[in-house]
């Protein structure tokens, strides 16, 4: 991360104390973008440990994913169509063999609408197999793929809090969540010759998935706190990056268990812009 840098223009001894006028803080807000078609790569690992009589059991989930992405201008914002062009995930248990997932595991696109600041309202979902749902949802996708904007103009220091809810039923089962996340503008930097503005993200998300697996009813909540930054282009008007980091704990509920068992979790996930 680098500090936005202003630069004040020295003028001769006759206009001292004039000095150029410094530059707005651009709108952060949606709006169509300068480029309409994009693809997104996305690299996601996830270790969940459970505590189960006496023994430390760990699962973890590994996968990479190129999500290609159009983009609509509607009034008061856009309206975002997302496909899964490339897939290659997998998913190892601990009393199991791996599960290996790849493109055939997800059809059809995601389509869905952003405001000014980024909310979203689903009107086509992804079709998921029922495996491949505990790494891909349309839920999770259309509300915390792009960030929470402010819609107005920040300046270096400026912060603002986004609040995300979502529930539904999808795939095998249902799933909710709450996140709270405060954004901060911290500066800008350079990256492949584009000036990207640099902001970084702290915050809560509280969930709760309930599914079939292997002819079981499986539930799980956690609470982690997450953190991390964006990669904003303002010129173009979209997001280059984001870098998301999660660490907390929950508890997972089984038929072959008495009491739900404990669990923690820890989680990166990377997606950046690739082709343009």
């Amino acid at each position: 991360m680098f500090a936005r840098r202003f630069l004040i223009l020295a003028l001769s001894l006759m206009f001292a104390g004039c000095r150029a006028a410094q530059p707005s803080p651009p709108r952060l807000a949606y709006g169509l973008p300068t480029l309409s078609e994009v693809t997104y790569h996305l690299g996601d690992t996830t270790t969940v440990s459970i505590s189960m009589m006496g023994q430390r059991l760990e699962l973890a989930q590994t996968g990479v994913a190129d999500y290609a992405v159009t983009f609509e201008a509607v009034p008061g914002g856009i309206v975002s169509s997302l496909s899964v062009v490339e897939l290659a995930a997998t998913i190892n248990q601990p009393m199991g063999a791996p599960i290996q997932l790849d493109r055939s595991d997800v059809s059809g696109r995601l389509v869905f609408t952003l405001d000014r600041q980024g909310n979203a309202t689903i009107s086509e979902r992804l079709v998921v197999s029922d495996v491949a749902s505990q790494m891909i949802s349309s839920l999770a996708l259309a509300h915390t793929f792009f960030p929470g904007l402010p819609g107005r103009a920040v300046a270096p220091g400026e912060s603002w809090v986004d609040t995300v809810s979502y529930e539904g039923s999808e795939g095998a089962g249902t799933r909710s969540e709450l996140s709270v996340t405060r954004y901060t503008v911290v500066g800008d930097t350079v990256v492949g010759g584009h000036s990207l503005l640099v902001i970084s993200l702290e915050g809560t998300a509280e969930s709760t998935t309930e599914m079939e697996f292997g002819g079981m009813a499986v539930k799980q909540s956690s609470n982690v706190d997450v953190s991390g930054h964006i990669l904003w282009d303002s010129q173009r008007g979209l997001m280059f990056e984001s870098v998301k980091t999660a660490t907390g704990s929950g508890t997972v509920s089984v038929p072959v268990a008495p009491v739900p068992l404990p669990i923690e979790i820890r989680s990166i996930l990377r997606v950046r812009l690739q082709r343009e």
